[in-house]
């Protein structure tokens, strides 16, 4: 095993200060072929993806504003600018959900876990050809009214949004995570 891509891997952050350009259709289909190497108990493939780039942005605006508006039924219009920007927070939103399949083997846990192993394959991707991400959820990711606006079945599961760009500022590191308390080892 590489000791580079451990480090690699123990380098990779969150960033949320995002810019032009994001990852071309050539290099999204690169990282994407990739993350759908990820971990799949039974090969059903349970993730999808849908890529929101320039004003595509607002079909994903238009989600957290009608959330909003479940929310609050008060909501004023003139905050409905506040919610869609937040789909223009990074110039590519990659919205990740497991399609979840009834199998006999497989629950529907183990297809989540699967689609999650593949968003951490995309973020990892995006590491690798210098484009900087950050994986989001939120209360407007696991409602009903998100699924029906963007015709996904009931039971699918979204995992979450993953902003991408290019970093506009300097990756600062995180600190290493001390992981003493957090593993046990269990021997003979």
């Amino acid at each position: 095993m590489s000791k580079e891509f451990i480090s690699f891997m123990r380098n990779r952050v969150s960033i949320s200060a995002l810019s032009e350009p994001a990852p071309q259709k050539c290099e999204w289909e690169l990282i994407l072929r990739a993350a759908s190497r990820a971990a799949d108990h039974g090969n059903l493939k349970p993730w999808r993806f849908h890529i929101f780039e320039g004003e595509g942005r607002l079909a994903l605006g238009q989600i957290y504003w009608q959330h909003a508006l479940s929310e609050v039924a008060s909501m004023p219009l003139e905050k409905k600018e506040i919610f869609v920007k937040k789909a223009f927070r990074a110039p590519a939103v990659l919205l990740i959900y497991a399609h979840i399949q009834e199998h006999p083997k497989v629950p529907a846990i183990e297809q989540v876990m699967a689609t999650s192993a593949a968003a951490q394959q995309v973020l990892l991707g995006l590491n690798a050809l210098g484009y900087g991400a950050i994986w989001r959820s939120g209360p407007a990711c696991f409602t009903s009214l998100t699924k029906n606006i963007l015709s996904l079945s009931e039971t699918d599961q979204i995992i979450g949004l993953i902003y991408v760009g290019t970093p506009t500022e300097q990756n600062t590191g995180v600190p290493d995570v001390n992981i003493d308390g957090l593993v046990k080892w269990v021997r003979d």
